[in-house]
């Protein structure tokens, strides 16, 4: 796990509101939730209200830093040492969760955050002196793009806010050469996630997660099923805790994410695990994405120790897998599991 720049003590006494007492930040990040799950229509009304961006930050970038670097394992090793050195765009940055999450990682680049809502902007700021009032990693709205260092474009669920056209919009404008979604895991998202790839496509990006291949989505035209991920992430005692008074699990999480570059392509792309169905006696039963079709895979149990048995039933949707077929069963690939990145941080 790399190395947060921030701890929960830390947010807490950087806050634009001072909490009265524990059981007013509860209750506040209580409302936040709220609004996400039975107030939509009126979810941007927390933006004006220094207490809830306060209650937002608090809880929930605490509990999305981790994401970054946990999705960034499933990415091909040299793009991350691409990207590493880019400048970074982070669009729809809030209080700076990703911006914070990429100097974390070890990102080198100097970090741009565009966050149209002026209390979030405040928040920002005030979070990036924490550690380093001498260097500023923020750069307010007044940024230009005069430098040719390479750009990594960062939508942190800011994509499904904004809808596609102004997701292209934006893509058109910054003009990045690396571009990478961290958006919520719905089939709602993930149909328009499918319009901005073949857009991305078109202008000639080459897709580096979590497709195969750039054949048209198995997922394209179905009523039912879509592609996401689950990522398993830990957190300090402090964040646990407040996760638990609050009754909110933020260990496993459903995402969906892609990544493409306009200057890098994939050698040898891996199959992508997209449903871990119930395992057998014998096996372990999997969906696998190769790229224009999704196949049943079986990964036989035979010959696994305990703890071999125990880490591929750990195994999450969204993980890339390097395997070995065994035997073609009709319509079901018997394989050998030769490496997995489980995603997890």
């Amino acid at each position: 796990m790399s190395q947060s720049l921030i701890t929960l003590e830390d947010c807490l006494q950087n806050l634009l509101y001072t909490f009265k007492n524990e059981a007013e930040l509860l209750k506040s990040i209580e409302e936040i939730s709220f609004k996400f799950t039975q107030e939509r229509q009126h979810i941007g009304d927390y933006l004006k209200d220094p207490r809830l961006v306060s209650a937002y930050t608090a809880f929930y970038l605490m509990t999305n830093l981790p994401k970054l670097a946990g999705v960034l394992q499933w990415m091909p090793s040299e793009w991350k040492e691409i990207i590493k050195k880019c400048d970074l765009v982070d669009l729809g940055a809030g209080p700076g969760t990703f911006s914070l999450a990429y100097k974390s990682w070890g990102g080198g680049g100097d970090v741009y955050q565009i966050e149209t809502a002026a209390l979030m902007r405040e928040q920002a700021h005030k979070l990036w002196q924490v550690k380093n009032s001498s260097q500023r990693f923020f750069q307010s709205e007044r940024w230009s793009w005069q430098n040719e260092k390479e750009k990594l474009l960062l939508f942190g669920h800011s994509a499904n806010e904004m809808g596609v056209d102004k997701t292209i919009g934006y893509i058109e404008t910054i003009k990045p050469q690396h571009i990478l979604f961290i958006e919520p895991g719905t089939k709602d998202f993930f149909m328009q996630m499918l319009e901005i790839r073949d857009y991305l496509l078109r202008k000639k990006f080459n897709v580096l997660f979590p497709c195969p291949t750039a054949e048209v989505c198995p997922f394209k035209n179905s009523s039912e099923d879509w592609c996401h991920q689950f990522l398993k992430v830990s957190h300090s005692a402090s964040v646990e805790r407040l996760s638990q008074l609050v009754k909110k699990d933020r260990r496993h999480l459903p995402l969906t994410v892609f990544a493409f570059s306009s200057s890098f392509i994939s050698k040898e792309p891996s199959p992508r695990l997209v449903r871990v169905l119930p395992e057998t006696k014998f096996s372990f039963e999997w969906e696998v994405c190769e790229g224009d079709k999704v196949i049943p895979y079986q990964v036989m149990k035979r010959g696994m120790d305990k703890q071999a048995q125990k880490e591929v039933g750990q195994i999450l949707s969204g993980a890339p897998v390097e395997v070995d077929l065994d035997k073609q069963i009709e319509n079901k690939k018997r394989v050998t599991l030769r490496a997995v990145k489980k995603g997890n941080s």
